[in-house]
């Protein structure tokens, strides 16, 4: 523990003590105590006499040497609020042995060129921060050309013209960096000279030398000249929204643009193919799938999403495997634009899964797919998984017409509960394709219920005889699907049928023949004699259920009881439609 504590900068502070702050700078302990005390100098030394500022300018220039990137930042500082007295001494730094030095020299110059206002002492600082613009370290030649954008603008027109084209060789410079430095520095300086060679700086392998150019040639009033330049423009802006507005222009830009060094420019550039549906940008996009960055591979499963290319499914069925959720959410959708039938199996696989972020993303993926795809989504009806079944169902019903002929198929050949569900599928899809198919499966006393619900759905004439002879079945199930179906059917025929049935002594099946007469009656469909008929049953469909017999049931049914000691059991109960 050593025998004394750190400096107290505050108190050395208030005491205006410059040599006790230039002690403090070479504390070894916490680098907080040497910045602060860096800073302080540079309060400290503004208002003090300039023999009294130069007096601290080698300690300054000893302490750039410094590490800690806060401290020297300080420092640098301290040099600049010296001020005019620094000039010669920092332009000489420009030459010393340490790297970090020469950086904080062109760094305190630039500061100088800001708030300096002595334009014949700035002057003195160019040819040697041109110099420096060759230094062998990269940060020093970054350091001196962003000092000599602060100092030109300070200059007469004719002293701008050397720092000018200088800069413009840096444009050149293998480090990004510093093409960066050098283009902002071009900007400020506003010598139009400086134009052309930004323009072509527009097309640089670093992002933030492009969007730096295009900020600089904003600055000095510079237009798009063609349809070109303003595709380079806005790709160095990140101006994805106006790209897109181009239409198919900026497409081979963009498609080097998708390659870019940057996350960010590689997927803008994706999302702006896949919106404007560039087939061109099908192979960028499988490239995109396997990108280290999770933004662009987002992006190359959303643009193949947009696009829907079929040579993208086996790395699409990879990419299910990724680590980003969002990423394998796109690629679900993009599976389905695909509509091939190689995504079925997996996509079924997500939704036997249960994971409900991706179910019903699967589910509509899968109802893109084409009629291969039917056949392959057909066999999950019949999964152990009700879940399962239930959304092959929806999928096979949103489908539509697409997938009638391989239901009527599963209806005619395939066993339970592939061929119930394909009946039901059938009628909620409406097709008068089915209507045939479902008359015959009348006949198998295991789809006669599906198939009658089914017909009764699509509402044709057809089946109307063979609905008619089921309201003679012993089965009451029957009985009333078959009432069902002509209700919604409509047709006057099934009249003089149903009447019969409001006596049933069972109250489901007099509840479904009363509702199929009353939906008839609010129809259009009727004659007027047809109408009289279900208005003179009014007091049978209206009267409100009775039991008329106490008993103890022996099996409940879900129509009313079902026992071995007979009962009355009357009444409908429903309201009938005012005339």
């Amino acid at each position: 523990m050593p025998l004394f504590g750190p400096p107290n900068i505050d108190a050395l502070k208030v005491r205006r003590d410059i040599k006790g702050l230039l002690s403090a700078l070479k504390y070894r302990g916490d680098p907080t105590v040497r910045r602060r005390a860096a800073q302080a100098l540079a309060e400290v030394l503004e208002g003090q006499p300039p023999e009294t500022r130069e007096k601290t300018i080698p300690a300054l220039l000893v302490a750039l040497e410094e590490v800690d990137s806060s401290v020297f930042q300080a420092v640098v500082g301290a040099l600049s609020a010296v001020g005019q007295p620094a000039i010669l001494p920092l332009i000489g730094a420009l030459r010393a042995p340490q790297e970090r030095v020469r950086e904080g020299a062109a760094r305190a110059l630039g500061r100088l060129g800001v708030n300096l206002n002595e334009p014949a002492y700035l002057r003195l600082a160019v040819d040697p921060l041109i110099g420096a613009l060759r230094d062998g370290a990269f940060v020093v030649r970054r350091a001196a050309a962003w000092a000599l954008g602060n100092i030109a603008p300070r200059l007469d027109a004719a002293s701008r013209g050397l720092p000018t084209e200088n800069l413009i060789l840096c444009l050149r410079d293998a480090v990004p960096e510093v093409r960066q430095f050098a283009a902002g520095a071009l900007g400020k300086i506003g010598e139009g000279r400086a134009i052309r060679p930004l323009v072509s700086t527009l097309e640089d392998e670093s992002s933030s030398v492009r969007k730096t150019a295009a900020e600089a040639l904003s600055v000095l009033g510079w237009h798009p000249t063609n349809p070109r330049e303003q595709v380079l423009e806005w790709i160095a802006l990140q101006n994805w929204e106006r790209l897109q507005q181009m239409g198919e222009t900026p497409v081979p830009q963009l498609l080097r643009a998708a390659k870019d060094q940057d996350r960010d420019v590689r997927a803008g550039a994706i999302r702006v193919l896949g919106r404007l549906g560039a087939p061109q940008g099908v192979e960028v996009f499988l490239q995109g799938l396997h990108d280290v960055d999770a933004e662009v591979r987002r992006a190359a499963a959303e643009a193949l999403e947009q696009v829907g290319s079929p040579q993208a499914v086996e790395v699409l069925l990879q990419a299910l495997r990724d680590r980003d959720r969002e990423v394998r959410r796109r690629v679900i959708r993009a599976l389905g634009r695909t509509q091939d039938a190689r995504a079925v199996p997996p996509l079924l696989g997500i939704i036997k899964s249960h994971e409900e972020d991706f179910v019903q993303i699967a589910m509509q993926s899968l109802v893109q797919i084409d009629l291969n795809g039917v056949l392959a989504v057909i066999p999950a009806l019949g999964d152990a998984d009700p879940f399962v079944q239930e959304r092959a169902a929806w999928v096979l019903t949103q489908i539509g017409s697409a997938a009638v002929l391989p239901l009527i198929q599963a209806l005619q050949m395939s066993p339970p509960p592939i061929n119930e569900y394909a009946a039901r599928i059938l009628g909620d899809i409406g097709d008068t394709r089915a209507v045939y198919p479902l008359i015959n499966a009348l006949e198998n006393p295991a789809l006669t219920g599906y198939a009658a619900q089914a017909l009764g759905k699509i509402g044709d004439s057809r089946a109307v005889l063979p609905l008619l002879d089921l309201l003679n079945s012993n089965s009451d199930a029957i009985r009333q699907a078959a009432a069902l179906a002509l209700g919604n059917i409509g047709d006057p025929r099934a009249v003089d049928a149903l009447i019969p049935l409001l006596k049933s002594n069972e109250r489901a099946t007099r509840w479904e023949a009363a509702s199929a007469l009353l939906q008839m009656y609010r129809s259009n469909r009727l004659d007027i004699i047809a109408k009289r008929k279900i208005l003179a049953q009014r007091d049978r469909i209206t009267e409100a259920h009775a039991d008329h017999q106490s008993h103890v049931d022996n099996v409940r049914s879900s129509d009313c009881h079902r026992d071995e000691v007979y009962h009355l059991d009357t009444g409908i109960g429903l309201s009938f439609p005012n005339e």
